[in-house]
């Protein structure tokens, strides 16, 4: 097996630090997936998922060479220590030139990163770090692959990230759980409630993608500290994000930007 990608353009590196920062909030652990098209980042509870973030390579990489175990198969999975990988690649903000990273073997599987940082004389500086990585055997790989999508109840865009944060900040010092509501008319309402006070929080007029035939408001409790991660990722300014709701069951958050950043996040439900 073999991998090797290398960034050169500035925004990508950016936004490529950015994404792996926000996931190493998430979890501590993850699985990387690595495939001729994408780059994925898989975050699971259990073999339950909870993050899946897919990253297309033509944006983000300017060389990007896969040798997988099989022409059929050409495929590589990692799991990765993500706090690792998030100091690794936090001088890419130090106005990297470039960055390498590659599949090695030394003594033990790793990922090299090579960063080529500026420097005061001629020469450019090296900055080299060795992220241990455990390879995943093929018989597995069938427990890392995407999430199966189920039918929501109801699918509504969410309001801008940054505006739903300010609020589920205040609201998480209330409560450990948050009830996100909606009605058939796109209005989203976030609730949270303590044996002092209950609050909640209206956005009312949302796009309403698609909706079930159910006659009563859709609803779900999460852990608003889970719900307040994701939130995170309001730092790579999405294009769009839809809220996904199984009535009482599920909590989707589903962020797309630019067509080169796909993230699926999964809550279950918590019984009131």
């Amino acid at each position: 097996m073999k991998f090797r990608c290398r960034m050169n353009d500035v925004a990508a590196m950016r936004d490529f630090t950015n994404i792996v920062n926000t996931v190493s909030r998430m979890s501590k652990r993850c699985v990387m997936r690595l495939t001729p098209d994408v780059l994925c980042f898989n975050v699971g509870d259990e073999h339950l998922p909870v993050v899946w973030a897919e990253i297309c390579q033509l944006r983000f990489f300017h060389e990007y060479e896969i040798t997988g175990s099989s022409e059929e198969l050409n495929e590589i999975y990692l799991e990765l220590d993500t706090v690792m990988l998030a100091r690794s690649v936090a001088s890419l903000k130090q106005n990297a030139k470039s960055a390498k990273i590659k599949l090695a073997n030394k003594k033990h599987p790793c990922l090299t990163i090579e960063i080529e940082l500026p420097s005061l004389s001629m020469d450019s500086r090296q900055c080299v770090h060795d992220v241990p990585v455990q390879v995943i055997p093929r018989r597995e790989w069938n427990e890392y692959r995407a999430p199966r999508i189920p039918e929501f109840d109801i699918s509504l865009e969410m309001p801008q990230l940054k505006h739903v944060r300010n609020m589920v900040e205040r609201m998480k010092n209330m409560s450990s759980n948050l009830t996100l509501e909606t009605d058939r008319d796109g209005k989203l309402i976030l609730k949270v409630e303590n044996d002092c006070a209950r609050i909640a929080t209206y956005f009312p007029n949302l796009k309403v993608w698609c909706r079930s035939n159910l006659e009563e408001d859709i609803s779900a409790s999460v852990d608003i500290k889970k719900f307040h991660t994701f939130l995170s990722w309001e730092i790579i300014h999405p294009d769009s994000v839809k809220c996904n709701i199984l009535h009482e069951r599920t909590v989707n958050l589903h962020l797309c930007s630019e067509g080169y950043l796909t993230i699926h996040y999964f809550m279950p439900a918590i019984a009131s």
